[in-house]
Parts: C-alpha cells; structure tokens; sequence
C-alpha cells in the first residue's frame, strides 16, 4: 500500500496538470461554481507545482535549484507583503495570503509548462540526433 502512495504522489508531482484537470472537475461539481472550483483547485495544485518545478528543472537539465526557487518564493511572498502594506491602511493576512497563493500558481504553472515543452523538446532532439 505505501508503495502505492508514493507511486502516486510521484505521479503527481511529475504532472500536476492532471491533477489540477481532476481537481476542477470535482471541485465544480461539488461546489455548483465553476470559480469556485477553479480557485479550490488551483490552491491544491500550487502546493504540487512547488516541488514539481525543480525537479523538472533537475530532470531536464540536471541543474538542482531547489534552495533558490525557495528563496525567490520567499522573496516574492515579500514583496508582495511589502507593497500590499504600502497601499492598504490595515494588513489583513488571509487576503494576502491567499494572493500570494494564487500568484505562484499562476507563476509555477506558467513556469512548469515552459519547462515542460522545452524540456521535451530538447529530449526528443537529443534522441533524434543519435
């Protein structure tokens, strides 16, 4: 049974856009609201786009950037911390918390696919060249 687990947890964070794909589906049809479920679904993700980043960068490149990915998402959290609080008189935490959330899914799914499509690619020319 573990080895199903992780089976499946490697599954998923090797391709979180299948994930994300079953996740709006249920989500949707549990909650009636197609923005509802988009919003659920896009939160469940983004803690599996988080990991799935550098491994992909490591699979493709064998470049390992697991400490500085963390540190430009804690810079990021930062910044964003840092201009909410500039032009909101009063800090409300699980609003930003939630933006910054969204923003690194939107992020680390834009990222991810790059990675994806450039990384095949140059697999496919590699294999092709032989």
């Amino acid at each position: 049974m573990a080895e199903f687990l992780f089976a499946a947890a490697g599954f998923l964070l090797a391709f979180p856009p299948i994930l994300f794909m079953v996740l709006f589906i249920v989500f949707t049809r549990l909650q009636k609201d197609p923005a509802k479920g988009l919003s659920r679904a896009a939160d469940v993700t983004t803690l599996f786009l988080l990991p799935a980043v550098p491994i992909v960068v490591r699979t493709f490149a064998g470049i390992k950037i697991g400490f500085p990915f963390a540190i430009a998402v804690t810079l990021l959290a930062l910044a964003m911390t840092w201009r909410e609080r500039r032009t909101q008189t009063e800090l409300e935490i699980i609003p930003l918390l939630r933006k910054i959330w969204r923003v690194l899914f939107l992020l680390c799914a834009l990222l991810y696919g790059m990675l994806m499509i450039a990384g095949t690619g140059w697999s496919v020319w590699e294999y092709t060249a032989r």
